[in-house]
């Protein structure tokens, strides 16, 4: 049996939401802060610390515009506390990043635009693993193709990675992280923002040495 929670934005009567559906074949994780029962107490308000464990429960804080049915498995990306309050700002932060496949124990406390729910981690995707995989067709490529001349881009370099932001407005854009791996280029991770949504996918779209170049990626 279905368990649809709609959780609202911040502008009253706004009725837009992002509708999220579980896939087997993508993965797509929404935004959300972590907590353990250990971590309550700690710096960086109670922020889960470490990256999460196949097997444990933790405690997720969700506050975006989302309706998500609960009664099936849906991902969830972590970061660690620095990055969750400051932005992914570092090499550090982009090596704290974790995909996590969770199933709802329980929903400890919802409102209209905020949740608490109890969650179980099924399965964890880390850079490490996810940088690694096989080539799929993709199109982000394309996407950044079309922005890279534009006023809205940027990008910052960092040892293993870089990543690209697309500020198209103060309330829509795109991030974009890519891994240097052997002298090899590839596209791993898209992230999609806006006032209504924050959400990461996991992409792997290699990239050439040129377009790497005209993309400012050193």
């Amino acid at each position: 049996m279905s368990e649809i929670i709609t959780l609202k934005c911040g502008i009253e009567n706004c009725t837009q939401h992002y509708e999220y559906k579980y896939s087997e074949y993508d993965i797509i994780a929404i935004t959300a802060q972590w907590r353990s029962e250990q971590s309550k107490d700690g710096i960086w308000a109670g922020l889960l610390p470490d990256k999460p464990s196949i097997g444990e429960k933790y405690e997720l804080f969700i506050q975006n515009a989302l309706q998500i049915d609960l009664s099936e498995n849906f991902w969830v990306i972590y970061f660690d506390p620095y990055s969750t309050h400051e932005g992914l700002n570092s090499e550090d932060g982009i090596r704290s990043i974790q995909f996590c496949l969770c199933s709802k124990i329980s929903v400890k406390e919802i409102g209209i635009s905020t949740a608490k729910i109890e969650i179980e981690v099924l399965k964890t995707v880390g850079t490490q693993q996810y940088a690694s995989l096989s080539t799929t067709t993709n199109t982000a490529s394309i996407h950044i193709d079309e922005q890279v001349n534009s006023s809205y881009y940027s990008v910052v370099n960092f040892e293993k990675y870089s990543l690209i932001s697309i500020n198209c407005q103060s309330d829509l854009g795109w991030n974009y992280i890519i891994g240097k791996i052997n002298g090899q280029y590839k596209i791993i991770a898209e992230n999609h923002w806006d006032f209504h949504q924050d959400i990461w996918k996991i992409i792997h779209e290699e990239i050439t040495k040129e377009q790497a170049k005209k993309y400012g990626i050193q």
